[in-house]
């Protein structure tokens, strides 16, 4: 079984990718999907706190959904 590092690029959780002030949306957008692709290739990882690669794949879907109800809410009041 091979474990998911602790963290990816230096994030714990997809939630503080998107609480990274120094990244732009596009950057962290970006990050989620690498972060997403790398799990999809180790289907049997999992993560220190026990979850599943499905469950982070979850969670990194649900940030990117944030992030692309932030854009349209911007783009809106434009």
């Amino acid at each position: 079984m091979i474990s998911v590092s602790k963290r990816f690029a230096g994030f714990r959780t997809p939630a503080s990718v998107l609480e990274d002030r120094h990244l732009s949306n596009e950057q962290k957008r970006t990050a989620l999907l690498a972060w997403r692709a790398s799990l999809r290739k180790a289907p049997r990882a999992i993560s220190r706190d026990g979850r599943s690669p499905a469950e982070l794949i979850e969670e990194i879907d649900e940030a990117l959904k944030a992030l692309r109800r932030e854009k349209t809410s911007l783009g809106k009041g434009s």
